[in-house]
């Protein structure tokens, strides 16, 4: 068979549920817009790449207002949500919504993207490389400046299509 053969049978949707049942960590990206206004979005498709040099891989939709700021200002934050923080994730998933940043704790980092309080870690990039994937765009980040959270904080998990905890996750193993 063929590449083209056996992708032939693959929906969208049986891909999207298939790749449901790989656990993943719940981020917000965060840069700050050609405005100077902080901007960020709920992202998931996010891994360490490299540790020599250290770099990191997110894919963004290719219509991202977060995407475009990060390409403008050069930078951005990953904050690794906390699982008491879901309504970050839900608030930063809503498509340029001006509000996102009411009641938001947040600081400048040292690469003047904002870093969510609360978040489990922060890893602080420069933009690196960006690549065509498919209606995504992958970017690498070279990682500048990590900070991790509260020790013991557990982190915000997404799995089959739901927020999870490990605590849960354990409890029913």
């Amino acid at each position: 068979m063929t590449a083209s053969e056996l992708e032939a049978g693959i929906t969208a949707a049986a891909f999207r549920h298939a790749m449901g049942h790989f656990v993943t960590g719940v981020t917000v990206v965060t840069s700050v817009g050609a405005d100077g206004e902080p901007v960020g979005t709920t992202a998931n498709a996010v891994s360490s790449l490299s540790l020599d040099p250290p770099l990191i891989l997110i894919c963004f939709d290719r219509e991202s207002l977060t995407l475009q700021a990060l390409r403008v200002h050069g930078a951005f934050a990953v904050n690794m949500l906390a699982d008491g923080q879901r309504h970050l994730s839900v608030n930063f998933a809503r498509r340029g919504l001006a509000a996102a940043w009411e009641g938001v704790g947040h600081e400048d980092g040292a690469t003047g993207s904002p870093r969510l309080h609360g978040a489990v870690a922060v890893v602080e990039c420069t933009l690196e490389h960006e690549l065509p994937g498919g209606d995504h765009e992958i970017i690498i980040g070279r990682v500048r400046h990590v900070d991790t959270g509260e020790p013991g904080a557990s982190p915000l998990v997404y799995w089959r299509g739901t927020y999870a905890s490990l605590s849960e996750a354990s409890g029913a193993a």
